[in-house]
């Protein structure tokens, strides 16, 4: 092309290079998503350093994008909020003393030009979000979320007035529609939070009014912030993942996703709109590179998708020191703000709670009942009979308590596991142990209900075929470990030669599909499918999140004022000798004949010799396992 001009990404080789005609103007579109208040690389749960993870470690990369291209805008889409102990501090000693949230500080620092909100970001309340955002120097929009009188909660659109550069240096004005879309199951998943004060309607339904609207008030680009995963293009009203969905309509420029901590960097397709997702806790930042050519039939601009990319942080040199010295380096007042942030986190965290005679792992927490999980299993029951006793007519029905290990591998990769030690215990442990500030529940079920909550929670495991002569992975690194509930009280067996009936994200695969065998209470009585129990549980799960439909279908008997987490933190101050957690044995493994299985964990698995010899795991080469993961063989 005659007087093209060349853009690249300084720095990231997953970015190729881009054209502009002297007539074109190249936008970009810079993105992040599911920060989880990951601000610094930094791990308050393990007091250590996190490499490859963090907004302020992104900062070098985003300034890098933008020199790139004269043109740039950047987003961010939700789940900002909540997520390390940094947000826990935020609520509890930084916003009270009148400082903004960290997370809001530094992306007015960068410099974002819109943001809209995750289903996490309403996990403390409208009070404290409402008070987070009131410092934001950027756009909220928000297009699915009203209050009952019907006005929105933060703004249904942007137009955003932009002086851009074409490829011939000339100056022209541009307006950029941005609209925002939340999942509409944050009425069920916060209800405590939101119930009877907000309104959460269809995504998609949403996000086709607002382009309309945007492209009606003159928007030569339109783009959806929607903190949805990818889900399907024909997906059903209020469905939870609609970002295929959106890209469609006929407004829309680009997508954001989010939500499900994919990497997605999809480009146009059959017409529809390019969709990027840059995974979670600032591990990528998204990028769509945009073509702009003069266009007549009453519109400015055509617009033409040019690449979609999620570079990720670039790997730190041996021997580079960044940290402190380098992170954030071109903002040194918001530095300061940082650095006392990250202290007053570390002081808050580091309070002292109890101590433990056991090591809190989760590590083998997929395969076998762990002390980690029994510890807030028993945490749950203690504060399920202090609610029960004022319910006489209930002390007669069996109470079950449900737990998941929150970090168990899974997408969040190999690291991502509890492994406390035996010894004092910090509220950093707490948070470590239970990382979400979800209200505890008690519903009433039935028999044949759990038996399908088990069945969802068995899909973590893929089909094993006992007569195959190769190992077999036994994991679906793909399911959320958090999703892996087991429900102590009762014992059962797990046959995983059979096919799940869900997929990771909960589609039905195998309705019929049964692994769940031998249910019984733990007395040794056959649980029968008409059965009337309790389960102690989370707000989340007893909203049917993490698509459990049979949770959702119980009858809520009690939610507690205090979340799981302060009640597993009361538990470790009130265990006057220290935690002894008596592990009960709910499920295992049906019988397979011997055969040898694939299990992949976190490689801080071998430094715990006893707990592979009590569940008879062999060391495998590192080859046969998934990539940083580590394996070991297990006959079933």
């Amino acid at each position: 092309m005659a007087g093209a001009k060349n853009m690249t990404l300084i720095g990231a080789t997953q970015v190729s290079q881009v054209s502009v005609g002297p007539d074109q103007v190249h936008l970009r579109l810079l993105a992040t998503t599911d920060l989880h208040a990951h601000l610094l690389p930094f791990d308050y749960f393990t007091d250590t350093r996190a490499s490859g993870i963090g907004l302020a470690r992104l900062a070098d990369l985003i300034l890098a994008a933008r020199e790139g291209a004269p043109n740039t805008l950047l987003f961010d889409n939700g789940d900002t909020l909540q997520g390390t102990p940094l947000a826990d501090t935020a609520l509890a000693e930084i916003l009270p003393r009148g400082d903004a949230n960290p997370m809001i500080a530094v992306m007015n620092g960068l410099g974002f030009d819109a943001a809209t909100l995750g289903n996490h970001d309403f996990d403390f309340g409208l009070e404290y979000l409402e008070t987070s955002l009131s410092d934001a120097r950027f756009k909220l929009t928000l297009a699915n979320v009203h209050r009952p009188d019907g006005a929105p909660f933060l703004p249904e659109r942007h137009l955003l007035d932009r002086r851009v550069i074409d490829g011939a240096g000339r100056a022209h004005h541009l307006k950029i529609g941005v609209t925002g879309v939340v999942p509409p199951q944050v009425a069920a998943w916060s209800k405590p939070h939101v119930d009877g004060k907000l309104h959460f309607s269809d995504m998609t339904t949403a996000a086709a009014a607002q382009t309309a609207a945007l492209r009606d008030e003159g928007a030569d680009v339109i783009i959806v912030l929607a903190h949805s995963g990818l889900g399907h293009v024909d997906a059903g009203n209020r469905s939870e993942n609609a970002a295929q969905q959106i890209a469609a309509l006929p407004n829309v420029d680009a997508v954001v996703a989010g939500h499900t901590h994919d990497l997605v960097s999809q480009t146009a397709i059959d017409g529809h709109a390019p969709i990027v997702q840059p995974g979670a806790y600032g591990s990528h930042l998204g990028l769509i590179d945009l073509l702009l050519t003069p266009a007549d039939q009453g519109k400015r601009w055509s617009v033409a998708p040019s690449q979609a990319a999620t570079p990720a942080i670039p790997a730190r040199a041996h021997g580079q020191r960044w940290w402190p010295r380098r992170l954030l380096s071109q903002f040194p007042d918001l530095r300061q703000q940082v650095a006392r942030a990250h202290r007053t986190t570390r002081i808050h965290v580091d309070r002292p709670l109890g101590h433990t005679t056991a090591p809190l792992e989760t590590l083998f927490s997929t395969i076998a009942p762990c002390a980690a999980t029994q510890v807030i299993a028993d945490a749950q029951r203690a504060a399920a009979l202090h609610l029960l006793s004022s319910h006489p007519e209930l002390a007669e029905l069996p109470l079950l308590s449900a737990v998941a290990p929150f970090r168990a591998g899974g997408r969040a990769g190999p690291e991502n596991y509890t492994d406390i030690p035996t010894g004092d215990l910090k509220l950093r442990h707490a948070a470590d142990l239970y990382i979400y500030p979800n209200a505890l529940c008690i519903v009433r079920t039935s028999g044949s209900q759990v038996l399908e909550w088990l069945e969802r929670s068995a899909s973590i495991y893929t089909q094993i075929e006992p007569e195959a002569s190769k190992p077999q992975s036994l994991i679906d690194h793909t399911f959320a470990p958090y999703n892996f509930d087991r429900l102590t009280g009762l014992i059962y067996q797990i046959d995983v030669s059979q096919p799940p009936r869900t997929d990771a994200e909960g589609n039905q695969l195998h309705p019929e599909a049964s692994r769940i065998c031998n249910l019984q209470y733990q007395d040794g009585r056959a649980v029968a499918a008409d059965d009337t129990m309790l389960v102690v549980t989370n707000s989340y799960r007893a909203a049917g999140g993490g698509h459990f439909p049979s949770a959702a279908q119980a009858d809520m008997v009690k939610t507690s004022s205090i979340s799981v987490r302060d009640a597993v933190a009361k538990h470790m101050a009130q265990a006057v000798q220290g935690l002894t957690p008596t592990i009960q044995q709910s499920f295992s493994f049906k019988p397979l004949g011997g055969v040898d299985v694939l299990f992949e964990t976190g490689p801080a698995a071998k430094k715990h010799a006893a707990r592979q010899n009590q569940l008879k795991l062999r060391p495998a080469p590192d080859t046969l396992g998934k990539q940083g993961f580590a394996p070991f063989f297990l006959a079933l």
